[in-house]
């Protein structure tokens, strides 16, 4: 079985992507052999249907799994129809990161900050608070 995890980067050490669209690449991993293919996004630069022109390439690799957390309508039905599962992507609440602070678990403290300069433009990709 195929199964496609969403990054923001083409190497193992990229950060997992929580939004289906725009992930950078995705990672296809066959169960069966063993195999990685790791994979661009082109459709993240199209000025409409992203998801859907995702769906479909994931789709005709053969893709039978998705990891990802957040996913649109139009984009989660294809795949369903195409019986392609979707699993939730990693959600770490605040008991996950205390129980790595107190096993001394944290990764390297950061050295450079991890975003670009920008203007308070994440409006329309706030994280939704429960």
């Amino acid at each position: 079985m195929k199964v496609a995890i969403a990054a923001l980067g083409n190497s193992v050490d990229a950060a997992y992507a929580r939004y289906f669209a725009t992930a950078t690449h995705y990672f296809i991993y066959d169960t069966e052999t063993g195999e990685v293919e790791v994979m661009e996004n082109t459709a993240r630069n199209l000025p409409a249907g992203r998801g859907v022109t995702l769906a479909d390439t994931l789709i005709k690799k053969g893709v039978k799994a998705v990891v990802v957390e957040l996913i649109g309508p139009r984009p989660f039905n294809m795949l369903k129809d195409a019986e392609v599962k979707v699993y939730p992507g990693p959600k770490l609440k605040v008991q996950d990161v205390l129980n790595a602070v107190k096993a001394g678990e944290l990764a390297s403290p950061l050295t450079a900050p991890t975003e670009e300069p920008h203007a308070g433009e994440h409006g329309a990709c706030e994280e939704e608070v429960k």
